[in-house]
């Protein structure tokens, strides 16, 4: 492979990102955009974002990892717009770019936690996306599952000398007044969010545009049928997209197994997506969705990218 920095963007507010290219050989007209998780830096938790753009190299496959602005080494933004209208701004930077250094002009966008909310909005708006993958983004977990994933947490606190206390203020949540609820993205309220997510969803769906969902059993979460997809997995488009829940691997990717069964799904997936062909069966009565297959091409790369 070959890597190299690089600062793209504005000229008085540069975004910093790092293009990861195959060494030689055929190179896919898909690449991939990888992003801030939170807060975090462009390598992503545990450097997942690194190893990932590195093992997709290995099949041809282009990457840009970036910091979001005003996120890791990237400037402040200039302007006045709100963070997610920024991210879009920034992510469409990153295409431009790419596409004057390599030609490519399809993407995948990898979205960890709240990068999948910032993915969601570019894929919306951006037909160049072909491609999402959101991990532990989105969910919308039903009354059982909550109640399930809530005793269990309680449960996992046996032992602990501030157990009582804990499950007196738990109850206290659960008897008391209601709150409003709020999603992580935006603060809007959770209806509006879904409604916002199964919309938008089904409408990329119908374009064409892969969508994989990844969810971990952090905190005690479990999975019963799509879950995490709560009303939204009774929907028709819901059928098309790629699902998983993997109890046995974290929020952050601690262990080196959990890496590894990230690494393994996500750059299956992704190949699959270039290559025009569906990663796994759809669910039966589903109708599969069509994508016209990608065809490798040898493409220049920039005299820069030696190294």
């Amino acid at each position: 492979m070959k890597e190299f920095p690089i600062l793209f963007g504005p000229e008085d507010a540069p975004l910093m990102g790092m293009v990861t290219t195959p060494a030689s050989g055929d190179t896919a007209p898909v690449a991939c955009l990888m992003l801030n998780m939170g807060a975090g830096y462009r390598i992503g938790p545990r450097r997942i974002n690194v190893k990932l753009a590195r093992r997709l190299a290995q099949h041809g496959i282009s990457s840009l990892r970036m910091d979001l602005s005003g996120l890791g080494d990237s400037s402040a933004p200039k302007g006045q717009e709100r963070f997610t209208q920024q991210a879009v701004l920034d992510l469409q930077a990153a295409m431009k770019l790419l596409e004057t250094t390599l030609g490519i002009q399809r993407f995948i966008v990898i979205g960890l936690c709240s990068g999948g909310g910032r993915g969601l909005s570019l894929a919306e708006v951006d037909p160049r996306v072909v491609g999402l993958f959101m991990f532990d983004s989105y969910a919308f977990p039903g009354r059982r599952a909550r109640i399930e994933r809530d005793l269990r947490r309680m449960l996992a606190l046996a032992g602990n000398a501030s157990v009582y206390g804990k499950v007196g203020r738990w109850l206290k949540r659960k008897l008391g007044p209601k709150q409003p609820s709020a999603q992580l993205f935006d603060d809007e309220p959770i209806e509006e969010t879904q409604r916002y997510f199964a919309t938008t969803v089904k409408r990329l769906v119908e374009r064409g545009v892969a969508v994989f969902v990844m969810y971990t059993g952090t905190l005690h979460v479990r999975d019963l049928g799509r879950d995490q997809l709560g009303p939204v997995a009774a929907e028709p488009f819901a059928q098309q997209l790629e699902y998983r829940f993997i109890g046995e691997i974290d929020h952050t990717l601690t262990s080196l197994e959990s890496q590894q069964t990230f690494l393994d799904e996500v750059s299956h997936w992704v190949r699959s997506v270039a290559s025009g062909r569906p990663s796994s069966k759809p669910a039966a009565g589903a109708q599969p969705v069509q994508r016209a297959p990608v065809v490798a091409t040898k493409g220049a790369l920039p005299d820069m990218a030696a190294g």
